[in-house]
């Protein structure tokens, strides 16, 4: 079976988190050829995934809809591989990949919507008359799901829900482990030991045993720095809450890169708050990071879902979360988080402050929570749902394929 994945661009996000985690694993499937076309340009995971030895084609297109040149592109290119599925991910790929699909005949063709979309009349149009063309939508949420359905997009039958999927500390000691293995016994020990830092940080050490006032506590955040990710907000609200803690270490550490980062630098400066938070820039391996903290703040304005916040929670980390879109569902019923509403810098400070005053033992059953509930989101669930789509000519799916939802 060949498969085509088409994504518009492949540089650090959370499409590219999820193709970063799960491409690898989709690969080493018995029988399956894959291959992976950017409309736009490359970047971090697109290095990181050619390293891995995943096939991909960067077109370096500008992938505004619509681009009728890189629309003939991707025909060409499906023609010449012969795919049997042809799956796209986000707008612009959803727009040219599943019309070249079409035009070449591929057997099965797949859309995938990977947030909320907000468009007005004439884009319902547009996407409602390309999801036609598609077998099937993918929605990364039940939010994402009645949202799309809502705008008259696409009909209710034909979305199919799949929770993006997150790797884990054993799978990048894995890949350490791979990597060193034609290196030598010696590098193969400094993966070991690699390991032995994740398994026993002293700042985990500190975070189990530690339940004194005057003991640090770290926050942390994992987003791409734009201004749909609300920091701004976050930033004023950690300010209030180092006020009101005066003598007490807390920490808040920014994980990630974009746009904003230079207004982010200078708001952390006229908050005078240098010494308290870190924009720590792009990361590759997150669970140092995750590891080391007490608690994760997700306080996005909008969110289909969140790898992230499935990242930190199977971390073990209790997590303060927006109310809008998808995130609550990555929580479940597992109570290992407190829902804030986004646009109250007051609720942001107070669910932090909450987190500040609980013991460590009662942040730790949090943290267990959390650990089994983000066991829903694995790799493995992940692929066993994609194989399954994959592998079937027909529509006869179930209504929601992959975790199973909950109600809100």
């Amino acid at each position: 079976m060949k498969v085509v994945r088409i994504v518009s661009e492949l540089d650090f996000g959370g499409v590219e988190k999820v193709l970063a985690n799960s491409l690898p694993a989709l690969q080493k499937q018995k029988g399956l050829e894959l291959k992976l076309i950017v409309l736009g340009q490359g970047g971090k995971v697109a290095e990181e995934l050619a390293a891995k030895g995943i096939p991909l084609q960067i077109l370096g297109f500008n992938p505004k809809i619509p681009n009728f040149k890189l629309l003939r592109k991707i025909k060409g290119i499906i023609k010449e591989f012969g795919p049997d599925v042809v799956h796209a991910q986000g707008g612009e790929a959803n727009f040219h990949g599943i019309w070249a699909a079409k035009f070449s005949n591929v057997p099965l063709i797949i859309g995938e919507e990977i947030g909320i979309p907000n468009h007005h009349s004439f884009w319902r149009y547009v996407f409602k008359w390309v999801y036609k063309k598609a077998d099937f939508i993918i929605t990364i949420s039940e939010a994402v799901k009645r949202n799309v359905v809502e705008l008259g997009e696409v009909e209710e039958e034909k979305v199919k829900v799949v929770y993006n999927p997150v790797g884990s500390q054993l799978t990048v000691v894995s890949d350490q482990l791979e990597a060193f293995k034609d290196n030598g016994q010696e590098s193969a020990q400094v993966a070991r030991e690699e390991k032995k830092k994740r398994d026993f940080s002293p700042r985990a050490s500190v975070r189990n045993d530690q339940n004194t006032s005057d003991s640090a506590f770290v926050f942390v955040t994992t987003c791409r720095f734009v201004p749909i990710k609300n920091l701004d907000r976050l930033l004023i609200a950690f300010d209030e809450l180092v006020k009101e803690n005066q003598g007490r270490q807390i920490f808040l550490k920014i994980i990630g890169d974009g746009p904003e980062r230079q207004n982010l630098d200078f708001r952390i400066q006229n908050l005078e708050l240098g010494n308290h938070v870190e924009l720590v820039g792009f990361q590759q391996d997150i669970w140092p990071f995750l590891q080391e903290a007490d608690a994760f703040v997700l306080p996005s304005l909008q969110e289909g879902s969140s790898v992230s916040l499935a990242e930190a929670m199977s971390a073990g980390l209790p997590s303060i979360v927006t109310k809008v879109g998808g995130a609550p569902e990555i929580l479940g019923k597992s109570q290992s988080g407190i829902l804030i509403d986004p646009l109250s810098t007051s609720e942001i400070q107070n669910a932090m402050q909450s987190f500040l005053d609980l013991s460590v033992d009662e942040r730790k059953e949090i943290g267990l929570r959390a650990k089994e509930e983000a066991k829903r989101f694995s790799v493995e669930n992940y692929i066993d749902t994609l194989m399954s789509f994959y592998g079937l000519s027909d529509f006869n799916l179930p209504a929601v394929a992959g975790p199973k939802p909950f109600d809100l």
